[in-house]
């Protein structure tokens, strides 16, 4: 079928041409921190509250997902943000891996929330972080926490060492007894210490084990085609979402490696984990035995059936109302 060009030269699938068509989104470009990021805004007039997206990866934006999603989230703002390093931010910034960095990204993260604070004219600014997002929001409330008015986290990274040692065993037995010679060559190819390993090792671990994940772990396979249907995705976006963790492989390396939140059990605003009780990939069982330390003005954790590590596509329904739920308990 014929691929036909619109617009700013962006290909577009004919099977998007209807979602192009009732455009309710807004795409926008501002400078922070020296680079271009990228930000994709689906607006509800006279609402106060803006959910802000912090996508994984690290370098994998879910901004491409955002139009899926849309009407299930169509009670408040939702803003997608392509962090530093990461969709069409990177394609537009061209940064190095030099400058992907963590104390950069926190505050790059500040200055996009005082942005949408000026933008929507609202303090309502609730941060909701997904895998890597999770790790980048809990560190930035720790050290701004009245910059934002909430956390959610959902497929959370608490303790990274206990959850990729569950990840890798959990893997281990799918790959081995339904993989193919050559996916199961390849995970023979990660140590079998993993993740008790050098920096190195451990980054060329992740990058085997998460592609390994997508195609024999939980999943209800539907993450990548809905991706690749969004109204938003190009040729140039198409060609730089591979590369995400190769631009960002310093930020694994350094922070993923021994990013573990349990030290920090006391938070100075609401915090919520929406957590899918299938996600092997970022440990649920252990995010939960985090989350009942946790002292918070307000706390709740949302346990979601049929879910993985993709709970807001696996159950969008669900996914969305444990977000209205959390919103009119801040």
């Amino acid at each position: 079928m014929a691929l036909k060009a619109f617009g700013d030269g962006k290909i577009m699938h004919p099977m998007r041409r209807k979602i192009m068509a009732a455009k309710n989104y807004r795409e926008e470009y501002i400078s922070i921190n020296g680079i271009s990021q990228y930000m994709l805004h689906y607006s509800k007039e006279g609402n106060r509250d803006v959910l802000l997206m912090l996508h994984g990866g690290p370098g994998a934006p879910n901004s491409y997902i955002g139009y899926f999603l849309e009407p299930h989230l169509n009670f408040c703002n939702v803003v997608y943000y392509d962090q530093r390093g990461a969709g069409k931010t990177q394609i537009k910034s061209k940064t190095s891996i030099e400058n992907h960095n963590w104390d950069l990204m926190i505050e790059d993260l500040k200055q996009t929330i005082k942005h949408l604070k000026e933008e929507y004219k609202t303090d309502r600014v609730i941060l909701c972080g997904h895998s890597f997002g999770s790790m980048l929001g809990a560190n930035f409330v720790e050290k701004y926490p009245e910059d934002v008015h909430a956390f959610i986290g959902y497929g959370v990274v608490t303790n990274a060492e206990a959850q990729d040692k569950v990840f890798y065993e959990s893997l281990k037995s799918n790959v081995l007894n339904h993989g193919n010679k050559k996916d199961i060559k390849k995970f023979n190819s990660v140590s079998p210490d993993f993740p008790f390993v050098s920096k190195e090792d451990f980054t060329k671990g992740v990058n085997i084990l998460s592609g390994l994940q997508m195609k024999y772990g939980y999943s209800k396979n539907e993450y990548m085609p809905i991706l690749r249907k969004s109204p938003i995705m190009s040729f140039k976006d198409m060609m730089q979402f591979p590369k995400g963790a190769k631009h960002n492989s310093k930020l694994i390396s350094e922070v993923e490696y021994q990013f573990d939140i349990t030290k920090t059990t006391t938070y100075r605003l609401p915090v919520f984990y929406i957590l899918g009780a299938q996600d092997e990939w970022t440990s649920s069982v252990v995010a939960k035995e985090y989350f009942k330390t946790i002292n918070a003005p307000v706390k709740g954790l949302y346990w979601i059936e049929g879910a993985g590590h993709f709970v807001d596509t696996d159950q969008p329904e669900q996914f969305a109302s444990t977000i209205k739920d959390v919103l009119n308990k801040v």
